[in-house]
């Protein structure tokens, strides 16, 4: 992967986010007390980041060069990818809250590796924004192992 651009960094992300949403909100609809209160507040922001990676999506996406990133299939793929590689757990067996943070924290890590490999790859000012997610994902992987003590 040799110079990610940043329009796919954030076509991921969007996409990452979105099925980060599902997952947190999907678990926090069977959980209690204060570890609902932290699923909820992790799918919260998620939308944000969502939100905030649309933004500056959009703020690009008249540019010439990403008009390959709305064409259905390429959408498609990243969706797709974002739903195997991220949060679609339907592969791994879930049963318990515990199984759900567990493997959040695993997603968590796998992004954030994932982020880093690109940035090795990818120039200014892409390696400006994976910096932000990343951050933003290391964020919820401290909340998720200070959750994992409670649940």
């Amino acid at each position: 992967m040799e110079n990610a651009s940043i329009y796919e960094v954030l076509q991921l992300a969007i996409n990452l986010e979105e099925e980060g949403t599902k997952f947190y909100e999907k678990w926090a609809a069977k959980a209690q007390g204060s570890v609902k209160d932290t699923l909820n507040r992790l799918a919260a922001d998620e939308i944000k980041h969502a939100i905030y990676f649309k933004g500056l999506f959009d703020g690009l996406k008249d540019k010439p060069q990403v008009d390959y990133l709305f064409d259905e299939e390429v959408t498609a793929y990243f969706k797709g990818y974002a739903a195997s590689a991220a949060f679609n757990r339907e592969q791994v067996k879930l049963d318990t809250i515990k199984d759900a943070v567990e493997e959040g924290i695993l997603t968590e890590k796998n992004s954030i590796e994932y982020y880093e490999f690109l940035s090795k790859y990818s120039k200014e000012p892409t390696q400006k924004m994976l910096a932000t997610i990343i951050k933003e994902e290391q964020g919820h992987l401290v909340i998720l192992e200070k959750l994992l003590a409670e649940v």
